[in-house]
């Protein structure tokens, strides 16, 4: 049986696709067995599989490690921001199967450590970078596991080791969002310098679309800003 290959990895690609981590070893044993038996059915209503429980922090200051968010990013977006995902290469070359696929920022940075506003992964699962993530939703994700996803960040993205990672000083972002004010989307403060292009200068209450380079303290420098 080609699911039974595929799924043992005798086959490729190995299934499932957003993989590893793949099937366990009872997981396969118990489909091996079902169809050594014939595929047998079942009378009883088939089981969901359930979803890794998310309870909102008790404690904004509690440790997150990569483990608490891993699950989420399994769930909810690896499906597409994997080498063999749902829409063949990952979408803009970003891989959310692993801590240091995520952190990378060859192309661009989507996750700044130690810094939330910065990052372009929880704009887009706020929906303020559009399109809003995951594609697939709604459902969006909840506000328990964004809290979780913000909360990990804001700690530095750290291991499970609680070692932070780097900020990636010199990488490039691209952040959407609103004007809150002059120079400062959805309250993150833009430094703007005479090298900045603005195009289709946008207002305050605006939507804009910010390019820039990543500043040793984690702040953004904007090489364009754009109206939206």
């Amino acid at each position: 049986s080609e699911l039974i290959r595929r799924i043992r990895g005798e086959s490729q690609p190995r299934m499932p696709l957003t993989g590893p981590p793949y099937l366990s070893g009872e997981e396969i044993a118990l489909l091996e067995a079902w169809v050594a038996a014939g595929l047998p059915a079942d009378t009883h209503e088939p089981k969901k599989p359930a979803a890794p429980e998310i309870t909102a922090l008790t404690d904004p200051n509690q440790p997150i490690r990569y483990s608490d968010v891993a699950p989420i990013f399994f769930l909810r977006c690896a499906k597409c921001h994997s080498k063999k995902g749902l829409k063949g290469a990952p979408p803009e070359g970003f891989i959310i199967t692993g801590r240091e696929e995520s952190l990378a920022s060859g192309e661009r940075a989507r996750i700044v450590p130690g810094s939330p506003d910065a990052s372009e992964l929880v704009r887009r699962i706020q929906g303020k970078s559009l399109p809003r993530m995951p594609f697939d939703g709604p459902p969006w994700l909840s506000k328990e596991e964004i809290e979780v996803i913000i909360t990990w960040i804001s700690q530095g993205a750290p291991d499970d080791k609680g070692v932070q990672a780097e900020i990636p000083v010199g990488a490039r972002v691209r952040l959407g969002g609103t004007l809150t004010a002059k120079w400062e989307l959805d309250g993150l403060p833009i430094q703007v310098d005479s090298t900045t292009r603005i195009k289709k200068r946008p207002g305050v209450g605006k939507r804009a679309e910010v390019r820039g380079i990543i500043q040793p303290d984690g702040g953004i420098r904007a090489t364009r800003i754009r109206g939206r």
